[in-house]
């Protein structure tokens, strides 16, 4: 794809759209950018206070906080001038690409592999909705480099030629709805990891997930699967021992060995395996990147015991699916913590789901009321509603339980500007007690 001399719209100047600029420059093109609030003033493009300009735009890329339903880009749309800034980056890759989705651990997936790959003597970088924009890295990488990139559904819902080398999607469970509509809508855009594969790629899919069924379809590439409950053409687990099949049964590990990945990190260091060892990675390597490997921050990280109850922060517990895993990998009695704003998901589908362990929830954020309405709705009468996330953590004290799991099940927005952010919040309070 060549920008040079083109006029191109950078729509959203977040990480990404601000990485899109420098790109673009790179290539010549003439860059004018846009945003809804404008708070850091880029250099290299000149900014737009409306979007008029839209429609003399040979291209427009835009950031994930962009969806591509919005009405000012329709006719751009139709006109097949509208790219994210994954595709746009991805136009100049020459590196291999692992890509991974999914609605829960694919931040845990990415850094597993990457860390694997660097062990394995290869020089790997952990890219995308992770932190880094493939699009400031692209023109630094060679062809010997390779990339491990989380796409989320925000960047997959922009793209038409996007294909990866090897393509991993963890699960798909109901997220995002206040975006995307339908869970059907949700699904087929996680499909479009897939869609532009060929016979000689790889794809790695989760054959416990129930999800994953309808993305099945649209998968043309080398196809390898991962599962804690049965024997796969990939990994699994059998009798608390990892193997790898493929033409022949290959023993990795035993769970025990690999302590510090319990609960559903399992089903993460299991797609983790399949990944590399399908990519022909040696099992010893594999091995011992998974015992050292520590997990993302926020993720059910243990804090410590304070008044005779275990602490557990899983900020990063985002949506249902995510809060229903947490809880369920404790196996003692629980006081949980939720709400935040909310991203169009049906609170009935948590307390339908929640495991007997948890017997006391909390309940704080923008979504309250609608989390309140849908306990009552289940006949779930152990949740009440407080002001504030401190206001949590005492309550919790005048509970006879062991554990206290703080897992939103809910965005973060309505009070802090992510889920590191909303973590850290709730360490605080942990040390302060």
């Amino acid at each position: 794809m060549n920008f040079k001399n083109k006029k191109v719209l950078v729509y959203g100047l977040g990480k990404s759209g601000i990485s899109a600029i420098k790109l673009l420059n790179t290539c010549g093109a003439k860059v004018f950018a846009y945003d809804d609030n404008i708070d850091t003033v880029p250099d290299g493009a000149i900014i737009l206070n409306n979007l008029n300009f839209l429609k003399e735009c040979d291209y427009t890329v835009i950031s994930p906080s962009v969806s591509i339903d919005k009405d000012e880009l329709r006719e751009a749309v139709k006109s097949n001038k509208v790219i994210g800034e994954v595709e746009l980056a991805s136009n100049f890759l020459r590196s291999e690409l692992i890509a991974v989705s999914g609605t829960n651990g694919k931040t845990t997936v990415t850094l597993m592999i990457n860390d694997i790959m660097n062990r394995a003597g290869l020089m790997s970088y952990a890219l995308g909705n992770i932190g880094i924009p493939l699009s400031e890295k692209v023109f630094e990488l060679s062809p010997s480099d390779t990339v491990v990139l989380e796409v989320s559904s925000f960047q997959l819902e922009s793209v038409k030629e996007f294909s990866p080398d090897v393509a991993v999607l963890t699960n798909v469970t109901s997220d995002h709805l206040d975006r995307h509509g339908t869970v059907e809508n949700y699904r087929r855009i996680k499909s479009k990891l897939f869609r532009r594969q060929i016979a000689r790629d790889i794809a790695v899919l989760n054959a416990d997930d129930e999800g994953t069924s309808y993305v099945r379809e649209f998968v043309k590439a080398d196809t390898f699967y991962f599962s804690r409950t049965r024997k796969v053409r990939g990994a699994y687990v059998e009798n608390g021992q990892i193997y790898f099949e493929d033409e022949k049964k290959i023993f990795l590990a035993s769970l025990d060995e690999i302590g510090n990945l319990t609960g559903f990190n399992v089903e993460n260091l299991l797609a983790s395996t399949a990944t590399c060892m399908a990519r022909g990675i040696n099992p010893e390597i594999i091995k011992s990147a998974l015992k050292s490997f520590s997990p993302p921050k926020y993720r059910l990280a243990y804090l410590g015991e304070k008044r005779g109850k275990k602490f557990y922060n899983d900020s990063k517990g985002t949506n249902i699916a995510a809060t229903v895993a947490s809880a369920n990998s404790l196996n003692k009695s629980t006081i949980l913590i939720v709400g935040g704003r909310s991203k169009g998901e049906n609170f009935e589908n948590l307390f339908k789901k929640l495991p007997k362990n948890v017997i006391q929830v909390f309940v704080t954020g923008e979504n309250s009321d609608e989390i309140i309405a849908c306990a009552v709705k289940c006949d779930y009468y152990n949740a009440v509603k407080r002001d504030t996330l401190e206001d949590c953590v005492f309550e919790c004290f005048n509970v006879n339980a062991d554990c206290i799991l703080f897992s939103p099940a809910s965005a973060s927005f309505d009070r802090y500007s992510d889920y590191a952010e909303r973590g850290k919040a709730f360490n605080d309070l942990f040390m302060k007690l």
